[in-house]
């Protein structure tokens, strides 16, 4: 029982890891446009949302459509 636990864990701690990269690329990549553009760096965060859209929308195994 205690392995089982372990390896549950274990995959999610990989896949928060693995989301919140994708939200920092994401905000980084956003943040770099909106500061070589003038746009308030706020926005950068809406780049990142978009990023972790886009990243769950691909590794997930349900097909929505």
């Amino acid at each position: 029982m205690l392995d089982f636990l372990k390896d549950i864990l274990k995959i999610a701690l990989d896949a928060i890891i693995k989301l919140v990269a994708f939200f920092a690329v994401g905000t980084g990549g956003a943040a770099l446009v909106c500061w070589y553009y003038g746009i308030p760096l706020g926005f950068s965060i809406l780049g990142g949302i978009l990023v972790l859209g886009v990243a769950l929308a691909l590794i997930s195994d349900n097909t929505w459509w």
